[in-house]
């Protein structure tokens, strides 16, 4: 059974995906697309980017232009907040905090209803056409109540009553979430053909001479990361990887961000730390090295004086993503823990858990073999410009029969022109890469034909959830 979302739930989240708080690091970027992907142009559930559909107003022909830059006057990003810097990306990069989120509620049933102070449950005249979910309002019914059971002619509400109410109107109904932003309008300095709607991409940083160019990427076989010391119980789903810490002898004082280590060797950025006087939850920001003692500065004040033994804990999970194959380094003799095509499914970083997608067939350990090998493919393309958190779709070559095209997000970029997803990739082969496609409206009089200098197009965006 799926679970419901409220509509309180729905505003949340559609919070988080126009990003209206600022908390996610990428805002959305807004582009029109020169296509015609079908009859007319519609956008579909199944549509994904290809070299026949939404690519951008790249020229006069209204053909594929990918690896091109525009000579129609459409637009380079400009950027909008200090942590982002997508200019390499053509379109209007949108700023969270415009985004106008509500709810809007839309009465499906109202009939009368009785209902005391303090109390969950309200007596109504009829319960026609009312289901669980609905909200409620009038009479004394609580702020934001929605149906949690109905039983014969009394309904169960989510919040008390807030006052004594006898045989009053009260509305049911359902709620649609809609985030609207301003009116954007792109201005053409030249011909751009027929434009049959927009999308919204998350911001990344692929450069235009990289979107979209068919085959320029190559899959393959990425070295694997090997966990030693690693434990797990025949039968179970899951593996426990070595704990890996250091424990330097520490002193600080309270209020200050700092403290100082006899050794900081093996401290590294992003570690917790735990110990007198230092915060819960404090991480490593940056090491300084001093004599007689370095210095690490935390993101977190002392809350005391700081004394004894410091504890730095590696995240032995960091370089462990979702969809990664595994595989036991089994000793001579022994049986192999793991099945073949066995994947992780989960992580818990504190832990040091990793759920796999099939049990255990030994157990892990040192007498069995405690290394285990975690793998996936890379992608490699020169001068990405990718960093860890893009989101983009990579569509698998026409003779790359392995790798799954989809959305994906960048794991980590080991090199230059070298990166890794999540969920992990798998195959090899060539692939293309493409801004991946979150919302997409088709003009309602569209197509539009752009032929002159300052030509406009005009788009108002509502996006709604029900």
């Amino acid at each position: 059974m799926a679970l419901l979302v409220h509509d309180n739930g729905e505003l949340q989240s559609l919070r988080y995906l126009v990003n209206s708080n600022n908390t996610v690091p990428r805002n959305l970027i807004l582009k029109l697309y020169s296509s015609s992907h079908n009859t007319n142009g519609t956008p579909l559930e199944g549509d994904v980017p290809s070299q026949l559909a939404y690519y951008e107003p790249y020229d006069a022909t209204g053909l594929v232009g990918y690896g091109s830059t525009p000579v129609t006057g459409y637009p380079q990003v400009v950027n909008n907040r200090n942590d982002q810097n997508y200019s390499s990306q053509y379109g209007i990069l949108l700023d969270g905090s415009r985004w106008n989120v509500r709810t809007i509620t839309t009465p499906i049933k109202t009939t009368t209803g009785s209902g005391n102070i303090g109390e969950y449950t309200i007596t109504v005249a009829s319960v026609t056409n009312i289901a669980i979910g609905h909200y409620v309002s009038g009479g004394g019914v609580g702020s934001n109540a929605t149906v949690a059971a109905i039983n014969g002619n009394t309904i169960v509400l989510t919040v008390a009553n807030a006052s004594n109410f006898s045989s009053q109107s009260l509305d049911f109904g359902v709620g649609t979430t809609t985030a609207s932003y301003p009116e954007q309008t792109f201005t053409f300095t030249g011909a751009a053909s027929n434009q049959y709607g927009y999308y919204l991409v998350r911001a990344n940083n692929m450069p235009i001479s990289v979107n979209g160019v068919l085959h320029a990427a190559a899959v393959s076989a990425n070295t694997g990361v090997a966990k030693t010391g690693t434990t797990g119980t025949v039968g179970q789903t899951s593996i426990t990887l070595f704990e890996k810490k250091y424990t330097p002898t520490v002193s600080g004082s309270v209020n200050l961000f700092t403290v100082e280590v006899d050794s900081s060797t093996g401290i590294t950025t992003n570690q917790r730390v735990i110990g007198t006087g230092i915060a819960s939850g404090a991480r490593v920001v940056g090491i300084q090295t001093g004599s007689p003692n370095d210095l690490v500065i935390l993101d977190k004040k002392n809350v005391g004086a700081v004394s004894g033994v410091g504890t730095f804990f590696d995240n032995v999970t960091e370089n462990i993503t979702i969809g990664m194959g595994v595989t036991h380094g089994f000793l001579p003799g022994e049986t192999n823990a793991i099945s073949s095509n066995t994947k992780v499914i989960g992580i818990d970083e504190r832990n040091r858990v990793v759920y796999l997608d099939s049990t255990l067939l030994n157990n892990i350990q040192t007498a069995t073999g405690s290394t285990v090998y975690f793998g996936s493919s890379k992608v490699t393309m020169a001068n990405h410009g990718l960093v860890a958190g893009d989101v983009i779709y990579i569509a698998a070559g026409t003779a790359n029969t392995t790798t799954t095209s989809s959305t994906y997000t960048v794991f980590e970029t080991p090199a230059t022109n070298v990166f890794t997803t999540t969920p992990a990739l798998a195959g090899v082969g060539s692939a293309t890469l493409y801004s991946s496609i979150m919302f997409a409206e088709k003009f309602t009089n569209g197509p539009y034909n752009i032929q002159n200098n300052g030509d406009q197009i005009k788009v108002t965006l509502n996006i709604s959830l029900d």
